[in-house]
This record gives C-alpha cells, sequence and structure tokens, in this order.
C-alpha cells in the first residue's frame, strides 16, 4: 500500500511539475518595439495577440517626428494577421511565420502633407525565451501608395517591408 501511495504522489507531483512548467511557457500576448526606431526619430508599438495553436493577430501604431534630418509629423495605424508555420514544433507565438498586413498613415511636414496606404506579406521568426523576452524579425514586399497635397505628387509602387522588434511575452 505504501508503495502505491508513493507511486501516486510521484505520479501527482510530475503533473503538477508538468501543468506548472507547461502554463509559464504558454504566451498569448506580445507587446514589441523596434529599439533602433527612436535613432532615425521614429517610435512603433506593437501588440501580437494569439488567437489558436498557429494564428495571431497584430496591431500597430507608430509616430515619426525626424524623417532624413527633417521635422516632421507624422503617425500611423497597421494590421495584420499571423500564420506560424512551425506551431507543430514551437509554442505560438514562436517560430516561422507568414505575414498578410496592411497599415495607413498621415504626415506633415512645414509646407506639405501627406497620406499613406501599404498592403502586403512579410516571412520571418519570432523567438520567445523562457522569461518570454521576444525578438521578432521579419522581410516581405509591400505595395505602397502616397497622396500629397498640392506641393507633392501622388505616387505608389513596391517597397520593402522589414520587421526587427524586441518584446515580452505574456
Amino acid at each position: 500500500m505504501r508503495k502505491i501511495n508513493k507511486f501516486f504522489l510521484a505520479v501527482a507531483l510530475g503533473l503538477i511539475i508538468f501543468a506548472t512548467s507547461s502554463f509559464a511557457q504558454s504566451h498569448n500576448h506580445v507587446i514589441k518595439a523596434n529599439p533602433f526606431g527612436l535613432a532615425f526619430g521614429n517610435f512603433n508599438l506593437t501588440y501580437e495577440k494569439v488567437l489558436s495553436h498557429n494564428t495571431s493577430v497584430l496591431f500597430s501604431g507608430s509616430y515619426m517626428y525626424k524623417m532624413f534630418g527633417e521635422d516632421v509629423s507624422a503617425a500611423g495605424l497597421g494590421a495584420g494577421y499571423r500564420w506560424y508555420v512551425t506551431s507543430k514544433k514551437t509554442d505560438v507565438p514562436a517560430g516561422f511565420w507568414i505575414t498578410p498586413q496592411a497599415a495607413i498613415g498621415f504626415g506633415k511636414s512645414d509646407n506639405s502633407s501627406i497620406t499613406t496606404f501599404t498592403i502586403g506579406a512579410e516571412v520571418g521568426y519570432q523567438w520567445v525565451m523562457r522569461n518570454g523576452f521576444t525578438v521578432d524579425l521579419g522581410i516581405g514586399p509591400n505595395y505602397g501608395f502616397i497622396a500629397g497635397d498640392n506641393t507633392l505628387e501622388s505616387t505608389s509602387g513596391v517597397v520593402p517591408s522589414l520587421t526587427l522588434a524586441i518584446g515580452y511575452a505574456f
């Protein structure tokens, strides 16, 4: 009888440890930013919410106060839907991903204003450490539409999209 009690105690303890460590590893939210953006006059923040075992949704906001050394005032909002291709090997929100995305922005400088709209996709990889620290890298093409006021011409074309972000998963 004593051996059975020890066995059940060992199994229960093992399950508790496993459940606790699994719970500690599950992250359903990520907040991240580009650490180099501030050096170039751009602040951005992205929130990622895990939806399922292999998908998440992203919402981002940005504010730019300097561009190529010129003072500007620009803000933008974006959204994306992320598929984690490696979700069977790693827990989401970590692993290799594919993200279709769209963004809109509005800005002005001394004598002109601009409106932008981009739509595109990125591929990349996000690492989530045990302590929740994240590193997110991605690249892809965006098609951008730029509409200016009287002093700027409207234009469109393919522009590169780059993700370099660090953050925290919780």
